[in-house]
């Protein structure tokens, strides 16, 4: 665990310190900022919009820190030589992965807390609105994109960090749509189709499920009980897939 630690908190250095990450920040601020103009043109509805739009810039520019600084962990320490430094040393290749894995997430933690408590001030100071479910949305954002983190992760140790970054998307955008799969299911008769319905469902993780965007602007209440068990459900789809990430790296030669 200590060997981990060292690895995350040296990730963490690195990546906070990277200037595109910086400016990723900027970009994200931009477009909450922007939020205002929206809010201005509508109809009474000023804090719907600035929630609304402000929670999809903090989900847009949190998948691109999510899906392009990890798909360039693993390859920028092998394109360096950095590795054979650190395998010479008592450290595991699993060790390896769960330090980089937790540093980036620290990294976005830091990164989603600062964008989400902008929103939430932004939204007090302009619409006279303090929502903390704000913040809980937000905090739920950071759970997809934990998922979608691992998930590019572990697609970087057996592929190229461009095709990793396009697969991380493309497992984001089908887990907002993983919830159509079993309807699109019912539209047939098959013993087949409902069974490869059932694998694609358990297989790609179901990140609507814990979005709470139509809760915080009004629009629909939350059931709870399935959010907190859809959260478990990622938490331990992250923790399978990061495993599966250090077995498959185990495996790689250099």
């Amino acid at each position: 665990m200590r060997r981990v630690f060292a690895i995350a908190v040296n990730t963490f250095r690195e990546t906070i310190r990277d200037r595109v990450l910086g400016v990723i920040v900027l970009f994200a601020l931009g477009m909450i900022i922007a939020s205002l103009w929206l809010a201005s043109i509508s109809l009474n509805q000023q804090a719907r919009m600035m929630k609304d739009f402000g929670l999809v810039a903090v989900t847009f520019f949190g998948l691109v820190v999510a899906v392009f600084v990890a798909a360039s962990l693993v390859h920028k320490e092998v394109e360096k030589r950095t590795v054979f430094v650190l395998f010479s040393k008592p450290v595991g290749r699993t060790e390896f992965i769960w330090g980089k894995f937790l540093g980036l997430a620290a990294t976005m933690l830091v990164v989603l807390a600062g964008m989400g408590l902008f929103l939430f001030l932004l939204t007090l100071v302009v619409a006279k609105q303090a929502s903390g479910w704000l913040l809980v949305a937000t905090a739920l954002i950071y759970l997809q994109l934990l998922v979608v983190m691992a998930v590019t992760v572990f697609f970087s140790t057996v592929t190229s960090a461009i095709l990793a970054s396009v697969l991380g998307i493309s497992v984001f955008v089908a887990g907002q749509l993983s919830h159509n799969v079993l309807s699109l299911s019912r539209l047939g008769s098959g013993v087949a189709l409902k069974a490869a319905s059932w694998i694609v469902y358990v297989l790609i993780p179901n990140l609507s499920a814990v979005d709470i965007k139509p809760t915080v602007v009004g629009e629909a209440s939350a059931s709870w009980a399935s959010i907190a068990a859809w959260a478990g459900y990622l938490v331990a789809y992250i923790v399978v897939v990061v495993l599966a990430a250090s077995w498959v790296f185990r495996r790689k030669e250099f």
